[in-house]
């Protein structure tokens, strides 16, 4: 049986109005501290492992009007053994365009192609948080223990 796992969680997530990820108290233990890449890790990995959350309109916006300086961002998502960018709405939110920005809505899903074919970094459109968290929650633990970390 795999021993708690203590996650990560940048200071950023913590800030005025972010509510951070809430994870299952009987299996992790949630610290803030400061990642380099990512939002959420597991402790002793976050140099391997890097999970990227984004709200629907966050995405937008980065792979948009932040696009240069977000591909600064998917290098070293792409250099870990593990990454995962989560955003917090489903296909069907981008699609009837449940965001602010003047976006089509079949370049924010082409943008998400290109993330994944050209830095090899999974974009999973994983619905609200409640419904991230869990695959998240799995993502973390399997990373750790293909790592050799079942602890």
């Amino acid at each position: 049986m795999m021993k708690r796992l203590q996650i990560i969680a940048d200071h950023r997530e913590f800030g005025v109005g972010k509510r951070p990820w809430s994870f299952d108290a009987d299996r992790f233990d949630t610290a803030r501290g400061h990642l380099l890449t990512g939002d959420y890790s597991p402790a002793g990995y976050e140099d391997r492992i890097a999970v990227e959350r984004k709200a629907l309109g966050d995405w937008v916006r980065t792979v948009t009007a932040d696009w240069l300086r977000f591909r600064r961002e998917l290098y070293r998502l792409a250099a870990m053994d593990a990454a995962l960018i989560v955003v917090e709405a489903d296909t069907r939110d981008v699609w009837q365009r449940k965001y602010e920005e003047d976006a089509d809505p079949a370049s924010i899903i082409g943008r998400a192609n290109a993330v994944i074919l050209d830095h090899g970094v999974p974009v999973l459109f994983a619905g609200p948080p409640e419904f991230c968290v869990p695959v998240v929650e799995g993502f973390m633990a399997q990373a750790v223990k293909k790592l050799g970390g079942g602890r």
